[in-house]
């Protein structure tokens, strides 16, 4: 039988060549802390140094304890960052707000650097921590699907056995994808599912054992977190798209802590109970679900951004997945980017959206782009005048920028093979990049 969790020098070299290979737009602390997840996937589906080998009962424990981390240490710093956000809602429902994303000492969440200096508005910021925390929810995917008469997945993470799984005949592939809302009381009965009270009361001995793993409950395509987040950003502000985000971060980092349970889910419901001023319920969360949904004949279209891609830093623009979602949902210049481990371009992901959302009757305002705003007091005659470069979406912003200067250009419109606009940069964004090269 192969073996299906992944050996330590594997996990160990992945890691080492993401650490080497990759920046994330947080601080080092928190980049490992997502790195160390990553390589779980990444042994799953055979990327990486794995090379099409697939580890499929690989945990982050696993990975943890192959780098010769200390668990407690690990799932307590992966607490503090789901606590440093929770306590941001709560002193807002306790009306001590704060106008920036940032703990109560002033380090900004996870870590992300603008947050320091973003002023956020907290009402709107807890409107996207319920919406968010609640979309993921099964029930709520459940209930979408019947609402929209559209097909999605869903399914939660369970505390199991793995001695019992395998016992069993099964493994983490199986778990993961396969269809099992039928079968949950039969896992709960044999003691594949075990209980959280018990868990913690079992011996050290055979609590080794026991996993926090995905079991699917039905199949379909999942939701995207991008969508999720620019459809949010349109439907209200950029504000609740901010609190979308942090509610897909705690659904990430609550994976491996050392209690177990729902904390966004949690978190949405604490707002919705103590915050009289939310003015959402239920059916905005099926919208959002909705929005964010996947169609069936579209899963290799749509880009679905994990954690460490939303914050991945591209080496062209030097820009994060996640900044050029604000970038869009703001009216600002973007650069259209290859996004998610699919390499999808990102404006297909904002048309994506905009469909979605004419696909309900939704009226959405565009802004428009800042490069443009100065332009709307002057002539037609003037405005004609300036000088565009117009580039493919595949063209290097490094070589974009060369065209600037040779050309005297002020600003750079991007057009796919078909001549639709996608995107407009202005140069002056990114006048750190003209500096300094000969």
């Amino acid at each position: 039988m192969p073996k299906k969790i992944a050996p330590r020098e594997i996990i160990q070299q992945d890691f080492h060549n993401l650490k080497t290979s990759e920046r994330l737009y947080t601080i080092p602390r928190v980049e490992d802390l997502i790195f160390m997840q990553s390589i779980e996937g990444r042994a799953h589906n055979g990327a990486g140094v794995f090379n099409k080998r697939f580890y499929v009962n690989t945990t982050i424990d696993d990975v943890v304890s192959a780098l010769g981390r200390s668990p407690k240490v690990v799932k307590t710093k992966r607490q503090e960052l789901i606590d440093e956000i929770a306590d941001f809602a709560d002193s807002a429902i306790a009306e001590d707000p704060r106008d920036r994303l940032v703990t109560k000492s002033g380090r900004p969440l996870l870590g992300i650097p603008q947050f320091k200096e973003r002023t956020v508005n907290y009402h709107d910021v807890l409107k996207g921590l319920y919406l968010g925390g609640l979309r993921d929810n099964p029930e709520i995917r459940k209930k979408t699907q019947e609402k929209y008469k559209i097909k999605i997945g869903y399914g939660r993470c369970y505390l199991v056995n793995t001695k019992v799984m395998e016992d069993m005949g099964l493994d983490g592939e199986m778990l993961a994808h396969q269809e099992n809302e039928d079968r949950l009381s039969h896992y709960r009965a044999y003691g594949l599912i075990v209980d959280p009270e018990k868990a913690k009361k079992k011996k050290a001995s055979k609590a080794k054992h026991i996993k926090y793993m995905y079991i699917r409950h039905h199949v379909g395509p999942g939701q995207s977190d991008d969508g999720a987040m620019v459809a949010a950003g349109l439907l209200y502000n950029v504000d609740v798209a901010l609190g979308v985000f942090l509610a897909d971060a705690i659904d990430t980092f609550e994976k491996y802590v050392s209690d177990y349970r729902d904390q966004d889910t949690e978190l949405a419901n604490r707002i919705k109970e103590n915050y009289p001023f939310l003015d959402l319920d239920e059916e905005d969360v099926y919208e959002l679900a909705y929005l964010a949904a996947i169609p069936e004949d579209r899963t290799d279209e749509i880009p679905d951004s994990s954690l460490r891609y939303l914050l991945s830093v591209d080496q062209e623009t030097g820009q994060s997945t996640f900044e050029t979602h604000l970038n869009f949902i703001e009216g600002k210049p973007f650069f259209p980017i290859a996004i998610s481990y699919k390499r999808i371009l990102i404006s297909k992901l904002y048309d994506f959206v905009r469909e979605k959302l004419k696909s309900i009757n939704k009226e959405v305002v565009f802004r428009i782009p800042e490069a443009f705003v100065k332009e709307l007091d002057s002539s037609v005659a003037n405005v004609m005048q300036r000088k565009f470069i117009t580039v493919s979406p595949q063209t290097s912003l490094k070589s974009a920028l060369d065209k600037v200067e040779a050309r005297k250009g002020e600003l750079i419109i991007v057009k796919d093979e078909n001549g639709n606009i996608l995107g407009v940069v202005n140069p002056s964004d990114f006048l750190t990049f003209l500096k300094g090269r000969g």
